[in-house]
């Protein structure tokens, strides 16, 4: 016998808000030892490398050919890797060992969020994650857009929104980011090697970096850095004057071609969270720091580089909407007068993964969500998981709650579905049971 649903539309409801570790320096002394023994009987001459390789001559190890190239023995597990080596003491001879690991070019999209293009002449080639990028590219992100660029030595750059950077080579092994507008967020590895050089240039100055987190923005023809892990070295492009930067201080290189050094803001301490469905997520800096600005980003990986939104603002108040549910990654950081960025505090955000409201009211069901312009919502009710027994069909035609009574006393699947009338695409967007579990 068909049940009868009875169902009435309210008005709007309140929303409440690895590395080798040093421990084994024994291994590393002996196999040098043996490297030694092998080398007084044997009489040879270097190989020179080819075209980012190394030829294998009697007595050779993974680390002898790591220092010799690149001024560091600890980069062999990187050699052993590239090159599936198993027996990095004992390497054949004229075994041909590629040392292109080393080499930053050519880079790969490691994320990209938004609108990212290399810029040719008149022409813009969008890029997309997977890509490579090679010397002498130009890459350009739009507004609300990031792309995370990965060398193969492991440096990372983010290029977040609005922001211009030329890739060039600096000498043999090195890269700099000509930085035209914009910024770049850098991760270095701290055993970079002064032969593979990792600066960031614009008009205003340079940064020199070994194995660094720093940031370094060009606006209104001013360089800013701050520096959160390692060192920077900054030389202005228009004077002598040079400085070396540390971990907790920013530098800004002005027009005029002085550096002024100072200590970076703490990260803030009484951010507020809210995370509703379908508003998305709030963070609000409840006492804002007097004379300072205020950026926050969304990530979904815990080291912000595929960051997904941003904002910035005076009163340290910011709102990110369209975000699917699931956890996200927060920062949020103050900016001082100089416009250098402090440190960030973090947080791990769980976004409502409901995102249709369901409240038992009495002995009804209210169901609430957001509306969106072009689309047409059904609410479906049904006696199984498969909706073959459906109890109600309604078509919601007013935006505002859903209040449903009279239904069954045993367990009732619900669903809302979306159909955008520009597309024809039907989609549930939630769906769960009444009188029962979920």
């Amino acid at each position: 016998m068909k049940r009868c649903v009875s169902l009435l539309i309210k008005a709007p409801m309140r929303r409440y808000k690895s590395r080798y570790k040093s421990g084994k320096k024994t291994f590393l002394h002996y196999a040098a030892l043996v490297s030694a023994i092998l080398m007084l009987g044997t009489s040879v001459n270097a190989s020179e490398p080819s075209d980012g390789y190394h030829r294998v001559v009697p007595g050779d190890t993974l680390w002898d050919i790591s220092e010799r190239y690149y001024g560091t023995p600890n980069e062999w597990p990187l050699l052993q890797q590239l090159n599936t080596i198993s027996q990095p003491t004992k390497l054949q001879p004229n075994t041909v060992v590629d040392l292109g690991a080393f080499d930053p070019f050519p880079l790969t999209v490691l994320y990209r969020s938004g609108e990212v293009w290399i810029v040719e002449e008149a022409n813009e080639i969008h890029l997309t994650r997977g890509d490579t990028v090679h010397v002498g590219a130009t890459v350009q992100t739009g507004a609300g857009s990031s792309v995370t660029l990965q060398m193969r030595d492991g440096a990372r750059a983010v290029v977040p929104s609005n922001s211009r950077v030329v890739l060039q080579r600096e000498g043999e092994r090195g890269i700099t980011f000509y930085l035209e507008e914009g910024e770049v967020e850098s991760y270095v590895p701290p055993n970079r090697t002064q032969r593979r050089a990792y600066n960031i240039e614009t008009n205003a100055g340079v940064l020199g970096v070994r194995g660094t987190h720093f940031r370094a923005r060009y606006v209104d023809n001013t360089l800013l850095t701050a520096v959160y892990d390692g060192n920077v070295s900054a030389q202005s492009r228009i004077s002598a004057e040079q400085a070396s930067v540390s971990r907790d201080e920013g530098a800004r290189i002005s027009t005029a071609g002085d550096i002024r050094v100072v200590p970076l803001l703490p990260p803030p301490d009484d951010v507020q969270i809210t995370s509703f469905a379908p508003d998305g997520i709030q963070a609000n800096v409840l006492s804002p720091r007097p004379g300072a600005t205020y950026r926050a980003q969304i990530a979904d990986d815990p080291d912000f580089l595929n960051i997904l939104q941003e904002q910035r603002s005076r009163d340290g108040q910011h709102s990110f909407t369209g975000l699917m549910p699931g956890f996200y990654h927060l920062r949020v950081s103050a900016v001082d007068e100089l416009g250098i960025e402090g440190r960030s505090a973090a947080f791990v955000v769980l976004h409502n993964d409901h995102r249709v409201s369901v409240v038992r009211e009495g002995g009804a069901w209210i169901f609430e969500w957001a509306y969106l312009a072009q689309q047409t919502y059904r609410l479906q009710l049904a006696e199984d998981s498969e909706f073959s027994t459906i109890l109600l069909n309604y078509e919601a035609k007013h935006r505002g709650p859903l209040k449903v009574s009279r239904l069954p006393e045993s367990v009732v699947y619900w669903r809302v579905v979306s159909e955008n009338e520009r597309t024809g695409v039907t989609e549930v967007i939630d769906a769960g049971t009444l009188n029962g579990p979920g």
